[in-house]
């Protein structure tokens, strides 16, 4: 889960599915509506008289009724549902969270489909649900908090009619059943889902309650609903959908908590809030971070510099489902953290348990919104996530499940095999438990990283020299990374010999992080007062390397923030990473060997060899046109942004040379193409070294240079320089009149069609298609690009002319280019 700045939420739309706008509040919000005109005839006692409107308790809530009692009462009559609402709980906000409970092979149980702010209250004789925002809001103090009420309007979700009152008319009884059993659209399906299998009408015959609970904060509900749908995931005959949804509703906390500005030299997730009310002649928004709430027992000892447990611990429950064996490494993943929080003033600030049985606690339940849960789920899908539910007014994480599929053992083994060469336990497989158990560990590390409002850094990894990466001492004291935030994966530079520790684990930036988020400045009572005490822990990032934050980029402008890299100079990891590389091609086909088993698993590490080479060789690429990012704020020197230098860009370029564009012969390796691959397995292999030549001349890095000339003048590298560099690289046979192979042609061919792609007027990308636009980079069809693409093509187009050999099929190539050429460059074109 990935929170951008706001410049870039229109990008980040295109390509994650949100769980909601994070925004928040200060200043009170309650609402005054709670109280209204009361019916004709006397109040309410008289109103429960009336034949039209609310009727006598007992006439509702029958000597049938099964009661819960909690945040509300809770009433089940048969098939329906009443929520006895005590007044004092109207106009109090609630987050409202909705789960897919059970799903019919949609996504799995237990994902999250809504969280909102709600709030009941009366108007006459009905109850209205109404949804709350807090993206743009003003002290109610200020005047101006009218008009900002006046154009943010809660929308008003569902009416219900009054049923009845109690005794004494200090609660109120409300019929919910049809919340639960018509198309509401907090309580069903998202769109996404609806479109994808053609969701129609809700069939209310098919609808139901399953059960109602109430807690002392919250009430939890589940209900199954059924659709009409065209394309039905189960049985297309059958044109109908039925989800089980589980729905919580929450009370925040009464007392807001103080909430921390964010820093960008610091990495958390955020919310934004535009606050009208701020003395700044201007509508500024204020980001704040995302974190729980920790407070500690004992002021007076953490005052003394003592370490203290909290008042309420982070806890998390293993869901019931979670297979024995890796219950342990999964618990001793979360509670890693505990090293973090001590840098915080905090021992035992977070653990993980088993979930009481249901002879413990027959209530107990994990969609149960009081409880955060690893919730283990029965997927083919290679991943694990952790979001977090918080207070939209303060950025207070309130509850967390992380989602852990089965299926993630699988990417688990691909990593560390083509990873983790220095390790012998690496070579075989399958993995013992005891390996398994460790990499089950790092995963649930990272992911609770995230449930603690910490994003990825992947800035973190290059602050380590390579050759560090190789001492046993430094790896088994730093890790791979300073931070487990970072995507450093597993130790591809350690070679065999080198005794080192190749796994990531909790780091210095992390135990930075935690401190500047979590630790607390006791007398500070405003987010404001905080501001100077944070700024001068977040300057420690200026004299140690391994502080430093570097956020996830969707296209890569810095080159020592990528994902899945490690150490200080991608070119050298690289040359080492080459290295284990081509000794796993050695051991590779023995190592999947199973007497009687098919080539399936062959097959696939193959295909992770090749993956891993490219992500490799892709962190070279990305040198060219780079830009180093220096997090800074005013009153720390030196700038932001530096130019990767032209030196640096040239060498990288030398490197791919060597690696990519020379035909890498050592992955094609005979024993194991001639098994799994029918058609050779050539494709692959030259579609990677394609999209790797392609990176290196990707229209933002050109844009990049020709902004970087236009400041350094001849200092810098630029495009008719890159141009010129790959065309002497990839065309050497132009000259040396020499054959040229497969992969070597399809090098040449794409070369060619990028220029000329370059150089003509780019069709335009379907309407609405966000995604597709973002990342096809800036139009460069009006800039410089178009003229240096063509005056490219032009010389290449000569030198094609002139040049000769014997091979037919390097001659025909030839002749192709460049009639390709002749035809792009014709004037009708321009």
């Amino acid at each position: 889960m990935v929170h951008l700045p706001k410049p870039l939420e229109l990008a980040r739309m295109a390509l994650v599915a949100a769980a909601g706008s994070f925004v928040m509040a200060c200043g009170s919000s309650q609402s005054a509506q709670q109280t209204s005109t009361p019916p004709p005839g006397g109040g309410d006692a008289a109103a429960a008289g009336g034949k039209k409107g609310p009727k006598p308790y007992d006439k509702v809530i029958t000597k049938e009724a099964v009661s819960d009692s909690g945040l509300f009462i809770v009433h089940r009559i048969d098939d329906k549902v009443f929520y006895e609402i005590p007044k004092q709980e109207l106009g109090r906000e609630l987050l409202f969270v909705s789960r897919l409970a059970k799903t019919p092979r949609i996504g799995y149980g237990g994902e999250e489909n809504t969280t909102q702010v709600i709030r009941w209250e009366r108007k006459f004789d009905k109850i209205m649900l109404r949804t709350v925002s807090y993206e743009n809001v003003a002290a109610d103090s200020l005047p101006i908090s009218r008009a900002v009420k006046a154009s943010n309007f809660d929308e008003v979700i569902k009416a219900f009619p009054i049923q009845a009152f109690n005794k004494d008319s200090s609660t109120i009884v409300i019929d919910v059943t049809d919340l639960y059993t018509t198309d509401v659209g907090i309580m069903t399906p998202g769109r996404e889902l609806r479109q994808e299998f053609k969701i129609s009408m809700l069939d209310r015959e098919r609808s139901y309650v399953e059960y109602a609970r109430s807690f002392p904060t919250n009430i939890e509900v589940e209900n199954v609903i059924t659709f009409n749908a065209d394309q039905s995931p189960q049985n297309p005959q059958s044109r109908t959908v039925s989800f089980t949804m589980h729905h919580s509703m929450v009370r925040l906390p009464e007392k807001p908590m103080t909430p921390r500005l964010a820093d960008p030299r610091v990495g958390f997730f955020s919310l934004y809030q535009t606050d009208y009310g701020r003395p700044e002649a201007e509508a500024l928004t204020r980001q704040y971070i995302l974190r729980w709430r920790l407070e500690p027992k004992d002021t007076a000892a953490f005052l003394r510099g003592e370490l203290v447990e909290p008042i309420k611990p982070i806890t998390y429950y293993l869901d019931p489902a979670t297979p024995v064996q890796w219950r342990p490494w999964l618990k001793r993943g979360v509670e890693a953290w505990n090293t973090a929080f001590e840098a915080a003033g905090f021992r035992n600030a977070i653990r993980c348990i088993d979930p009481p049985t249901p002879q413990e606690d027959p209530e107990w339940s994990p969609e149960d919104a009081r409880y955060s849960v690893i919730r283990y789920y029965p997927s083919d899908i290679e991943n694990a996530y952790g979001p977090n539910i918080h207070d939209p007014r303060t950025g207070e994480i309130i509850e967390s499940d992380i989602g852990w599929f089965h299926n993630i053992m699988k990417l688990l083994t691909s990593w560390y095999f083509t990873q983790a060469v220095s390790d012998p336990r690496a070579r075989k497989l399958p993995y013992p438990d005891d390996l398994m158990g460790e990499l089950v560990s790092f995963v649930a590390t990272h992911e609770v990283g995230h449930t603690l409002g910490l994003p990825h850094n992947m800035k973190a990894s290059n602050s380590y020299p390579v050759d560090s990466l190789r001492s046993s001492t430094f790896t088994r004291l730093y890790n791979t990374a300073p931070s487990i935030m970072d995507y450093a994966r597993f130790n591809y530079v350690a070679q065999p010999g080198d005794n080192v520790n190749t796994m990531p684990g909790i780091g210095p930036y992390d135990k930075h992080s935690i401190r500047w988020g979590y630790r607390p400045i006791i007398g500070a009572t405003t987010s404001d007062a905080e501001t100077d005490t944070l700024h001068k822990w977040a300057r420690a990032s200026e004299t140690d390397k391994m502080l430093r934050f570097g956020a996830q980029q969707w296209l890569t402008m810095d080159p020592t923030s990528q994902m899945e890299d490690l150490g200080d100079d991608a070119i050298k990891a690289g040359t080492y990473g080459v290295a284990n590389l081509k000794r796993i091609m050695g051991y590779l086909y023995d190592a999947t060997y199973q007497e009687g088993k098919n080539f399936r698993q062959l097959d696939e590490l193959y295909g992770d060899v090749l993956g891993q080479w490219r992500r490799e060789m892709g962190h070279v690429a990305n040198i060219p046109g780079g830009v180093e990012i220096e997090r800074k704020v005013f009153g720390v020197a030196g700038p932001q942004f530096t130019p990767v230098t032209k030196e640096r860009q040239k060498a990288a370029l030398t490197f791919l040379n060597e690696q990519v564009f020379t035909t890498p012969t050592w992955l094609l390796d005979d024993r194991v193409l001639g098994v799994i691959a029918p058609n050779g397995g050539v494709q692959q292999l030259a579609d990677f070294q394609t999209s790797i030549m392609r990176t290196t001349m990707s229209n933002d890095k050109l844009m990049r240079l020709i902004d970087q000339q236009a400041r350094l003048g001849t200092q810098a590298y630029s495009v008719s320089e890159l141009f010129t560099d790959l065309e002497t690289m990839l065309f050497k046979e132009v000259t040396s009149r020499g054959p040229v192979d497969f992969y070597r042609r399809n090098l040449q061919r794409n070369f060619v069609q990028s220029l000329i792609a370059k150089a003509e007027k780019p069709a335009p990308a379907p309407t609405g298609d966000a995604f597709a636009a973002f990342f096809r980079g800036p139009d460069v069809y009006n800039t410089d690009v178009r003229a240096l693409s063509r005056a490219q093509l032009t010389g290449l187009l000569k030198k094609l002319k002139s040049a000769s050999s014997s091979d037919a099929s390097t001659k025909a190539h030839f002749a192709d280019l460049a009639l390709q050429i002749e035809t792009a460059l014709d004037a009708k074109k321009l």
